[in-house]
């Protein structure tokens, strides 16, 4: 049976047995259901989510973190949820700040809510993670034409307006960024509140460097796509300049007898060529952009 006004909490959760039992009890004080989409754990985190009263969406293999969240989405879509919260299940979320993120939903009609860890100054983030995500903030910010504190943070309220309108696609953890891309490209609102964390016992799972890098590549990515004249057209057009003057100084040197370097009418072709590799690259991807933005 779908409810009314249904209020659910998400949380994705991979072998989390030490803390999701705690979450689902926490959660379920705030909201009408609380939804555990298990990806694939060999622990108890089922049995303990079930005994703390949660809702669970199996995956019968780990898949990542993405598909958790698109299983939850669809989930919400699916039964008419009007308000999704989504939290992490590594216990670094304070399922008691679920009201902090639903305030500006209900009470400023605004469509995402992002719970920012950078808007506390008391913030307890490491320094390398802090740094590494501050790096891919930037770049999501520059994708999406947003300015957020916390592109990464996994705390997260939705509207019905917004869970309807996003389908994320991406399997791993960068489905925050895809999520963010979507939210400009659909002309949703969004705002951000300080929450607070906890990092005790480094609860990640994911090599710190190994997650940034990936992370931050699919996020140049979604800018290529989203800016193709700026990622590949400036670019291209400053190596077509540099290929037209190195190969300028080679004809130079060659009409007026000097010594020559064969090697540098090499690398005044090659430059021309990603050059303008580059530059068609851009004017496709940018008539393609905006023929799939006419259609829609």
């Amino acid at each position: 049976m779908t409810n009314i006004a249904l209020k659910i909490a998400c949380i994705p959760a991979y072998n989390e047995e030490s803390h999701i039992e705690r979450l689902v009890e926490s959660a379920k004080k705030h909201v009408d259901q609380v939804v555990v989409c298990d990806d694939g754990s060999t622990d108890n985190t089922v049995h303990l989510a079930k005994k703390a009263g949660a809702i669970i969406i199996s995956h019968p293999k780990n898949k990542g973190y993405g598909a958790s969240i698109i299983s939850l989405f669809d989930y919400a879509r699916k039964n008419n949820a009007e308000t999704m919260i989504t939290l992490d299940g590594d216990g670094q979320h304070n399922p008691d700040q679920i009201p902090l993120l639903l305030n500006p939903l209900t009470q400023h009609n605004v469509d995402v809510v992002i719970g920012s860890r950078f808007l506390n100054q008391n913030t307890d983030t490491p320094g390398y993670r802090k740094r590494g995500i501050k790096i891919i903030t930037s770049a999501a910010n520059y994708g999406a034409d947003l300015k957020v504190s916390d592109s990464q943070s996994g705390f997260r309220a939705y509207s019905k307006n917004a869970i309807d309108a996003i389908h994320p696609t991406e399997d791993g953890m960068s489905v925050s960024t895809e999520i963010l891309l979507k939210i400009s490209n659909k002309g949703l609102s969004l705002a951000e509140v300080p929450i607070t964390i906890s990092y005790d016992g480094d609860t990640s799972e994911h090599n710190p460097v190994q997650h940034g890098i990936s992370v931050l590549a699919n996020t140049l990515k979604y800018i290529s796509i989203k800016h193709p004249l700026k990622f590949y057209g400036i670019p291209g057009l400053v190596l077509i300049v540099a290929g037209i003057v190195l190969g300028g100084l080679f004809l130079d040197a060659y009409l007026n007898k000097q010594a020559v370097f064969y090697g540098s009418l090499l690398g005044s072709v090659v430059l021309f060529l990603l050059g303008a590799i580059l530059s068609v690259t851009a004017i496709i991807l940018f008539s393609m952009a905006n023929l799939i933005k006419d259609r829609n």
